[in-house]
């Protein structure tokens, strides 16, 4: 079994790798697929924090996937190490 708390590219690669073995199994049209695949949007924000006496600038990152279906599926993450690629 694959471990999926790789970071980055290496992330998104293997979600895609998955993806496109999965729809080889369906009848729906590729370019509904590729819509399906790729993030719709991307957003990057960043906010202050109060830690102690000091504050803090957190930066977040919420990627929007699925369009074609609403709510849309995505996620957020708050982490020094994660990117685009792994939310």
């Amino acid at each position: 079994m694959r471990s999926f708390e790789s970071h980055g590219s290496k992330f998104l690669a293997d979600v895609h790798y998955y993806f496109d073995k999965a729809a080889q199994f369906t009848n729906l049209d590729e370019g509904l697929l590729t819509q399906i695949k790729v993030s719709n949007s991307i957003y990057k924000m960043r906010f202050p924090v109060k830690i102690g006496d000091r504050i803090e600038v957190i930066e977040g990152i919420r990627v929007q996937h699925s369009h074609h279906k609403s709510p849309t599926k995505g996620g957020i993450r708050f982490a020094e190490t994660v990117d685009e690629d792994e939310v």
